[in-house]
């Protein structure tokens, strides 16, 4: 009997690494919070769709950033090659866009799993459980503010409001600012990098062997430079002082954008912790203005993301129509849970 036990494959006894098997008690608290966090979006006025498992590899491909894959891929009876759900705002939208001529509720969540194979081994986690929401027709600052206070709610009820940081960046702003610093495709990938990561030795470094103005260093800098987003309009102030009267012109819409939504988030709540950063970026391209990502203490994985994608509903319907939307990442939340008990 023990050879025979000894001779079963690891694939017979294992669940592969990276996806996790919840049993009868991690499966009953899970659905009791998931139920407590579906009663909190239905609450403010969101209605649930589900998604598919799999979808086309190539509409993926198409808004990830080039090195970000992690795909997982089949192919189906035809050919097509297939891939699991590796990013559900694309899913969701391009669901609900498919339905455009239906008269349906055009704020909706969904529950359901993320899968990305990583590039490192022995990765924690390649299956995510994410609850998000999206609203199609909508990405004013009013819209952002009000997944503000979804997402505040949900956490602060899951956790027993444990901290967490919301950090906030411009895509369309950072695109402007690459343009402005004239860096091409292959540079801006490098710039990008040395951001996202804050490696200021190598940015530096890059932009010297690039020969880079004197101007335009200073201006990595300051993107590299965190600050309260209470204290936005002094970003303003110092990044304006280094452009010119035709590259501030460029950039004045996204700043009143932001200006204005660093006011209403002080007015809804002083005491939230918000950080602005320049610098973040997301492994997705289909991001157009402002996005947001939230952090908790001695956690460097976001444990929820979102922001405004106004052309995303476009590309696949030919229908013009603003979104924005975020996701949670429900796994965090279920080790605090189970870590106050």
């Amino acid at each position: 009997m023990q050879a025979n036990q000894n001779s079963i494959s690891s694939e017979q006894k294992w669940i592969p690494d990276g996806f996790h098997f919840l049993g009868p008690e991690e499966s009953k608290n899970r659905r009791l919070l998931l139920q407590k966090f579906a009663e909190v979006f239905e609450r403010f006025g969101f209605s649930e769709i589900t998604l598919p498992s799999f979808d086309y590899t190539s509409s993926f491909e198409s808004f990830l950033e080039p090195g970000e894959g992690g795909l997982l891929k089949a192919k189906d009876w035809d050919g097509n090659e297939l891939s699991p759900g590796v990013d559900l705002t694309l899913q969701v939208v391009k669901g609900m866009a498919a339905r455009s001529h239906w008269e349906e509720n055009q704020r909706v969540y969904y529950i359901a799993k993320k899968i990305r194979d990583h590039k490192k081994r022995n990765a924690s986690r390649r299956e995510i459980l994410q609850i998000g929401a999206e609203s199609l027709g909508a990405s004013s600052n009013s819209e952002l503010l009000n997944h503000i206070q979804i997402l505040k709610t949900v956490w602060s009820e899951a956790t027993d409001s444990v901290p967490v940081s919301f950090v906030f960046g411009h895509s369309e702003l950072f695109s402007k600012i690459v343009k402005i610093v004239n860096w091409n495709e292959t540079q801006s990938k490098s710039l990008k990098q040395f951001l996202y990561t804050k490696n200021i030795p190598e940015l530096l470094s890059l932009a010297a062997r690039l020969g880079i103005s004197e101007r335009d260093i200073k201006i990595l800098r300051l993107f590299l430079s965190p600050i309260d987003f209470f204290d936005f309009t002094s970003f303003q102030k110092d990044l304006s002082q280094l452009l010119d009267e035709k590259d501030r012109v460029k950039i004045d819409s996204s700043l009143d954008t932001l200006n204005d939504f660093a006011e209403q988030i002080k007015k809804f709540d002083p005491n939230l912790n918000c950080i602005w950063d320049p610098s973040l970026v997301r492994d997705v391209s289909y991001y157009t203005g402002i996005l947001f990502q939230g952090f908790q203490k001695n956690n460097p994985e976001p444990v929820f993301a979102g922001g405004v994608y106004d052309h995303l509903y476009e590309s696949f319907s030919g229908i013009s129509k603003q979104a924005s939307g975020f996701a949670l990442h429900v796994d965090p939340i279920e080790e605090l849970v189970l870590n106050k008990k």
